[in-house]
């Protein structure tokens, strides 16, 4: 990067753009940063994709959406991204690690015999994605909400789940656009 772009790009920060900016000729991508989440404590990762996962929302958008970790289509195709090293997540939320030997929260759900996964485990990674990137993905929190329900399927919890989603999820993000 030359000290051109450099000085460029502190100047794109000095006016509040959080993203990675690409300048042209660079090579650099201009993707949209997650939130920057302070978490404290020690919340365990539970799940983890090793390939790209890719789900038809049915969301019709204006602009195409591309972060390192996310992409949504116009006509709603979201994928999480797996990159190199896989895309880790928690489940469903709130979960903690006790001694590293015991994890006590949200269950995610038995087995679900159609996909060998928790019943939570798709909806949970989806809707933990599209949270990571609340403050810039040009859809609602509702919408995501929403989405979380549907994917949720037929879940014996799912409304419970969905109204805790619904009503203490991304508390204190304000959504751009909205």
């Amino acid at each position: 990067i030359t000290s051109v772009n450099l000085a460029e790009s502190c100047i794109f920060r000095l006016f509040g753009y959080r993203g990675k900016v690409t300048l042209a000729g660079n090579g650099m991508t201009n993707w949209p940063e997650p939130r920057d989440i302070v978490r404290t404590g020690n919340f365990p990762y539970v799940f983890k994709i090793e390939e790209d996962f890719v789900y038809e929302s049915g969301w019709q958008i204006d602009q195409h959406f591309a972060s390192q970790w996310l992409d949504i289509s116009t006509n709603g195709t979201i994928t999480i991204k797996a990159n190199e090293t896989g895309y880790a997540w928690d489940g469903c939320t709130p979960k903690w690690s006790v001694l590293n030997l015991l994890i006590i929260g949200t269950p995610d759900g038995h087995i679900d015999y159609r996909t060998m996964k928790p019943f939570c485990f798709y909806a949970s990674l989806v809707h933990d994605a599209l949270y990571q990137y609340l403050d810039s993905v040009p859809v609602s929190k509702k919408d995501i909400d929403l989405l979380f329900l549907e994917m949720l399927g037929d879940f014996k919890l799912r409304k419970l789940y969905y109204f805790f989603v619904k009503h203490f999820g991304g508390r204190g993000v304000v959504q751009r656009g909205f």
